[in-house]
């Protein structure tokens, strides 16, 4: 990922609204070997973060198209809201680690079978 500066805030607290908790937002990098398990198929990891911690999720990427851009997700929220949307993404990002590579097939595409046994 690129050093240039960072033009967004990291984090900010939002306008006060009447009667309501503090609300926060708050920008991750992700990076981009882990951008596509974060969002999840069709956005569905942002809306698994959305449904379990009632916060509002949002990628976008800075930054050039393709695949030279920083990527992010910004996340707003009361703090509880946006600490167990961190969490929702955290366990998706240390899912992504653990899963082992799925092994390459050799070139051979004959199914290992057992020769026929000598008839007497």
């Amino acid at each position: 990922m690129s050093k240039t500066p960072l033009a967004i805030p990291l984090a900010r607290e939002l306008p006060p609204t009447d009667g309501q908790a503090r609300r926060y937002e708050c920008a991750l990098e992700i990076p981009d070997s882990l951008v596509s398990h974060v969002i999840g198929h069709q956005g569905r990891g942002l809306k698994q973060a959305h449904n379990l911690s009632g916060s509002w999720l949002a990628a976008f990427a800075v930054g050039p198209a393709g695949n030279e851009g920083r990527r992010f997700v910004t996340i707003r929220g009361t703090d509880q809201q946006i600490g167990e949307a961190l969490v929702v993404i955290g366990k998706r990002i240390a899912k992504r680690r653990v899963r082992a590579p799925r092994k390459q097939k050799t070139g051979n595409s004959a199914p290992n079978v057992a020769a026929p046994a000598p008839t007497p």
